[in-house]
């Protein structure tokens, strides 16, 4: 079992529910999936309740041995043998069982003998008590092992899949006990699936091997995570697999991820399908092909280094007649792909390329140390995170005299990116493009488009003349890259029409520069208010970006979308974008401004959601990637750490204002407003929204205007602002806001006495803004804490919410009656609701956001 903390407590809360109701539950999961773990929380939560819980395990080695798995738990069992013996096991089972509610606890059900399962059936016969199993994923036909299962019904499965992203990154800094870099935590989520006990492993055994050391008060990865010492965990998946299975996951492995024809050419179908039963293949699906991968993909890490030379060729033999070549890294040329959810196995495809790409530059380089073989060498491994002296060697060696004058302007960019992106050094980069722009002539225009850039990302929107149209005799990757440099300043400082004019038709040879210009187009569509247009071309363009493996563009245009989807108010959907790019590894050493925008998002997305140990955990996160600014909204490590500052809302709001006015003054306008609003809010100062709403109106964005009008309604003390705001925010699409102005408008009704009223505008809210489960709970928060229940009185409206009477409230809290319908009833006068169905409402909607 490993310390999961508070991971899936929805599945336990599932669990637990089907149980006291009387109904048995088959949890399925692979091993190391925490099947344990969460049969102990379902346990400890029903036997906090009442429950009496007796608990077995079976017993691999045993499992020929009648009622083993009970002598071992401690059970009394006759000295004798047959009938006699299994009559004592019932007798035994049902004195431990019949006092009381009762569960019966089993682990590993796999492992049970025959007898032991027929036992267990026989006490449930005659006790009706529900039984909880947890099994592994059972193959096709498989026979090998008893059926208690069977025995179960009626009965449900609850399936436990591989933790969500979130719950790896918890997890992995509770183990670590502080800061993760965000690429270590990729890499850990990917190479693990989100199997709990893999992630622990390769935490103990990363650490113990200094593979994870601290570095600046932050954990770093440092070289392959892969040591000998995670064989154990790798091997337990290979458990039970006959030969045909194991070398058919060595081929897999040693292949990397080759497509289903392929597979199907060297490995049987019905090993294939024997295989997916069990969970150990996975598929990604392209528009034309179906790619196979290893699950989890450190069973394939096992395979590759561990395994034998021998096997690897004779795996490519078998491969090579369906063109595949033997490749730890993707053996597909890249097609657009649908968006998947984050999936381990296309991680591994985005490494495996990279590591590839790595490897045939430098070849190229070595054989040719040439600009024109540089460049793609240095971008390469800027994208793979490649350790400086490997930068600065090929910096120092390529041979620039004599050299393409195209290829030797992008070898001086990408220098300069180099220099002020990666190191910090934005003034030797500055120097740098200075001293070469007279001797390259033609490319004038790309080293200021270049220069700008940098400005841009590092300090404040670049100057007129820095952005100049290039001359009529200059190349065309120069008087393109002015054009894109001139639209993206223009959007960081608000100026979406003028943007999207200058764009207008506007199209490039140039991948890189297409791809910042697309990404140009649609911030500034977003802050026209057409969000669903800027949201559907950026999740588009996500997914060519991932067809492509191309990290940086997924990141690009994820950023776009997943700021669309925040201000749409559809954090569900942004929340499965932010976990599936930021599980993706590597992430672009020169784009860590992108990177940390992707952070705020997932921050605020977590924190909206009332899940604030996530939330603030992302905000530890960011700090990997320094205090550096970048030029949109919430491009800064430190704004995270400001916004999520709960405690202290005074503090926050000054830490955010200082923000805002930073922005506004360097005329990010954008990024000044949405941190200034987010002070307003703290703190609703009057002379602050007007600053804003004044910023506002000199964009011609209308988006920004939206948001200087809800910092007005936000500082002002006239409701009526808020009353009329409303329905114009959510016209507008801007859900999120319009629901945080609902919510300010219950809070000033309840603040007025109009407690009834400002309830159902609350639950209005709530319902108006299409939430499902626990999506935009945190922005309920503020009411919630107005409300100002008692921890007892908020316990009871929960009991309540669960059907409880309150003669049963009583005797599981050991109070009176009395006591109990006295806690109701000032939870309903406080609530402003009239009776308990009603209280039992509040407390399953926005009564539930107290609690992360």
């Amino acid at each position: 079992m490993t310390d999961e903390g508070p991971l899936r407590t929805d599945i336990t809360n599932e669990i637990a529910g089907y149980l006291r109701a009387g109904t048995s539950v088959e949890v399925v999961g692979m091993r190391s999936s925490g099947r344990s773990a969460v049969l102990t929380r379902v346990s400890e939560q029903l036997a906090s309740e009442g429950f009496s819980i007796t608990r077995i395990a079976g017993v691999r080695a045993l499992r020929d041995r009648p009622l083993s798995a009970l002598a071992v738990t401690g059970i009394n069992l006759a000295l004798s043998s047959g009938l006699q013996s299994l009559t004592s096991a019932v007798d035994e089972l049902e004195d431990l069982l019949s006092s009381g509610p009762a569960v019966l606890v089993v682990d590993d059900a796999d492992d049970l003998d025959a007898t032991t399962v027929g036992a267990l059936a026989a006490v449930r016969l005659r006790l009706r008590i529900p039984i909880v199993a947890a099994t592994l994923p059972a193959a096709r036909g498989r026979s090998d092992a008893p059926g208690l299962t069977n025995e179960l019904r009626p009965a449900v499965r609850v399936a436990l899949p591989p933790l969500r992203f979130d719950e790896v990154h918890r997890l992995v800094h509770v183990l670590l006990g502080g800061p993760v870099d965000p690429t270590a935590v990729a890499r850990i989520a990917a190479k693990s699936g989100g199997l709990p006990g893999l992630v622990s492993a390769m935490v103990a055994t990363g650490r113990r091997a200094s593979r994870l050391a601290p570095r600046g008060g932050i954990w770093v990865a440092r070289g392959d995570l892969w040591t000998t010492a995670l064989a154990p965990a790798a091997e337990q998946f290979l458990t039970d697999l006959d030969e045909a299975s194991l070398e058919a996951i060595a081929l897999v492995s040693s292949a990397g991820t080759p497509t289903m024809e392929a597979a199907l050419h060297a490995i049987a179908p019905e090993t294939l399908a024997r295989l997916d039963d069990v969970g150990l293949l996975r598929v990604v699906r392209e528009r034309h092909d179906t790619v196979v991968g290893v699950f989890p993909p450190l069973v394939a890490e096992y395979f590759t280094h561990e395994g034998s030379m021998t096997r690897r060729m004779l795996v490519c033999g078998q491969l090579a007649p369906a063109g595949v070549e033997d490749s730890r890294g993707p053996v597909l040329a890249p097609r657009s792909l649908h968006l998947p959810g984050t999936d381990p196995i296309l991680s591994r495809r985005f490494a495996g390329h990279w590591r590839d790409e790595v490897q045939a530059r430098q070849r190229e380089w070595e054989a040719d140390a040439s600009p024109s073989n540089a460049v793609p060498l240095i971008r390469a491994l800027l994208v793979s995170r490649a350790r400086p002296h490997e930068v600065e060697a090929v910096l120092a060696a390529t041979v620039v005299p004599g050299a393409d004058p195209r290829a030797l302007a992008l070898f001086v960019t990408w220098h300069a990116l180099y220099e002020g992106l990666v190191l910090g050094r934005v003034d030797a980069a500055r120097a740098l493009l200075h001293d070469r722009r007279s001797a390259l002539q033609g490319f004038d225009g790309l080293l200021r488009a270049t220069e700008a850039h940098l400005e841009l990302v590092t300090g404040s929107v670049p100057t007129a003349a820095l952005l100049a149209p290039a001359a009529h005799d200059e190349d065309q990757l120069s008087t393109d890259s002015v054009v894109v440099a001139r639209a993206e300043a223009l959007v960081a400082a608000g100026q979406a029409p003028a943007a999207l004019t200058l764009l207008e038709g506007f199209t490039t040879p140039f991948p890189a520069l297409e791809e910042s210009a697309e990404a140009t187009r649609e911030l500034a569509l977003l802050y026209m208010c057409d969000l669903e247009g800027a949201v559907t071309a950026a999740r588009a363009r996500v997914g060519r970006s991932t067809g492509h493996l191309d990290p940086g563009g997924v990141e690009a245009h994820a950023y776009v979308a997943g700021l669309g989807l925040a201000l749409q108010g559809r954090l569900l959907e942004l929340d499965a974008l932010m976990s599936f790019v930021l599980a993706l590894a590597p992430m672009p050493a020169h784009r860590t401004h992108v990177q940390t925008g992707l952070l705020w998002l997932a921050a605020d997305a977590a924190a909206w959601q009332g899940r604030t140990a996530y939330a603030h955990s992302l905000a530890l996160q960011s700090s990997a990637y320094g205090h550096g600014r970048g030029p949109h909204p919430g491009m800064t490590s430190d704004g995270i750490s400001a916004e999520l500052r709960g405690k202290d809302p005074a503090a926050s709001a000054d830490e955010l204002w200082a923000l805002a006015e930073e922005r506004l003054e360097h005329g990010f306008i954008p990024a000044g407003i949405i941190a200034g609003v987010s002070a307003v809010e703290r703190r609703p100062d009057a002379v602050w929204a007007a600053r804003l709403a004044d910023a506002a109106a000199r964009c011609d964005s209308p988006l920004l205007s939206h948001l200087g009008d809800y910092a007005v309604a936000i500082a002002s003390s006239d409701p009526d602002r808020l009353a009329e705001l409303e329905p114009r925010l959510l016209a507008a699409g801007m859900r999120l806001y319009a629901v945080r102005t609902a919510v300010a408008r219950s809070v000033r009704m309840l603040t007025a006495g109009d407690v009834t009223a400002a309830a159902a505008h609350a639950d209005t809210a709530w319902h108006t803004a299409g939430l499902r489960g626990r999506d935009l709970c945190g922005l309920f928060r503020p009411f919630d804490k107005a409300v100002c229940l008692t921890a007892r009185e908020r316990e009871m409206a929960i009991l309540v919410a669960r059907g409880m009477s309150s003669q049963e409230i009583a005797t599981l809290k050991v109070l009176s009656v009395r006591t109990v319908e006295n806690h109701i009833f000032s939870a309903c006068r406080k609530v402003g609701v009239k009776n308990r169905e009603s209280l039992a409402h509040a407390a399953q909607t926005w009564l539930s956001c107290a609690v992360d």
